[in-house]
């Protein structure tokens, strides 16, 4: 039983296929996929610019947001008090910064309050009437310092973003009910 002349082309698999009209060449294959390659390169790199940049941005926007918050929290205080003391209890004057002050006054209904601001490890604080807030974090070491000068109150603040980059501000106030 063997096979005859013919039986070859009897059999499916056994033919020759038509090389102008069925199928591809290595080449072709080869030629694709290095286009296919280069095409999700190109993408994939486009997207890890675009997320990239758009984690700088936003870690930008948050140093700017603490040292917003900080300063709002900071005038308001300072437009209310009566008093500017640093951290020892000393009165606060035009020569030396300190690093934490504690605001104090009495409300219209009689009712003393005071704030306190503060760096703690990375933090910026304010204690009022004991309970603590975090103003803002990153907070550049020995960058916080507070200075009062007539009813002049001045609050200088630097906070890192974690792309590394220092934010900084320089907030003037006044004290508005200075005894």
């Amino acid at each position: 039983m063997g096979l005859r002349e013919g039986d070859m082309d009897a059999i499916p698999a056994c033919q020759t296929a038509d090389h102008g009209t069925q199928g591809f060449t290595l080449v072709e294959v080869l030629v694709a996929m290095g286009i296919m390659s280069l095409a999700i390169g190109l993408a994939g790199s486009g997207l890890f610019q675009v997320f990239s940049f758009q984690t700088s941005y936003q870690d930008k926007v948050v140093a700017t947001k603490d040292l917003r918050h900080a300063g709002s929290w900071f005038s308001g205080d300072a437009l209310n008090a009566q008093a500017a003391v640093d951290g020892n209890g000393e009165p606060l004057d035009c020569l030396s910064a300190s690093d934490s002050i504690t605001l104090s006054w009495t409300d219209n209904d009689g009712a003393y309050h005071s704030s306190t601001y503060q760096v703690s490890g990375d933090s910026f604080e304010r204690e009022y009437d004991g309970l603590v807030n975090t103003l803002a974090e990153h907070v550049v070491t020995d960058s916080v310092g507070f200075l009062h000068c007539g009813n002049l109150l001045t609050l200088e603040l630097e906070v890192e973003a974690d792309s590394g980059e220092a934010k900084n501000t320089v907030l003037r106030t006044y004290l508005r009910r200075q005894e």
